[in-house]
């Protein structure tokens, strides 16, 4: 059966299946954020996406083409921060306090053992 956006019921349908899914991501979100691996898992994940860079590459076509790369994890990163933000919010504070404190901690190390860390 084809999908005819002219019928309300296969709309209604579409519509319903379409809640149920957003209702089931933010669950799923819901439970990855409420333990600490899953929060430190997705700071990583968002650490790999570098949302906070501009992703400019200057150069000829080979830099276009990694700046185009960067763009795209960029994308995936501010996507997922979104959902994060929009459907776990409570947990997405307390994942970037854990990440705080951890950088502090790691800092504190290094001064104590006289190490220069590489700020990323």
């Amino acid at each position: 059966m084809t999908y005819d956006p002219s019928d309300t019921r296969q709309v209604r349908q579409a519509e319903q299946r379409e809640r149920l899914a957003d209702v089931r991501a933010a669950d799923d979100l819901a439970a990855i954020m409420d333990t600490v691996h899953g929060r430190r898992f997705l700071h990583g994940l968002l650490g790999l996406c570098d949302i906070r860079n501009d992703g400019y590459v200057p150069g000829e076509s080979a830099a276009q083409r990694h700046q185009d790369y960067l763009a795209g994890r960029r994308s995936i990163g501010i996507e997922l921060l979104g959902q994060l933000e929009r459907h776990a919010g409570p947990q997405t504070e307390t994942m970037m306090a854990e990440f705080r404190a951890a950088e502090a901690e790691r800092r504190r190390q290094a001064d104590e053992a006289g190490e220069e860390l590489d700020d990323e």
